[in-house]
């Protein structure tokens, strides 16, 4: 779900908006976020491509993106 003006005034939680946004259909939120992972597990990925790579990493990465980039460096 894309963030707009409607989005974060619904996370704001307050009743105004969640009153208008009701009336338009947007009452309910069937979209759930992922799960994210523990940060000591990012910690260590950033730590282990620094050692094997030799400079940090993008921040905008996930784990799975920083296990791949390790592979490829060390392959």
């Amino acid at each position: 779900m894309k963030s707009n003006y409607l989005t974060r005034a619904m996370n704001a939680r307050d009743p105004r908006y969640a009153k208008i946004a009701k009336k338009l259909g947007y009452g309910h939120r069937d979209v759930q976020a992922k799960p994210r992972k523990p940060v000591d597990d990012m910690k260590a990925l950033r730590a282990r491509y620094v050692k094997v790579v030799g400079k940090k990493p993008y921040h905008g990465w996930d784990a799975d993106t920083l296990r791949t980039k390790i592979a490829e460096a060390k392959g």
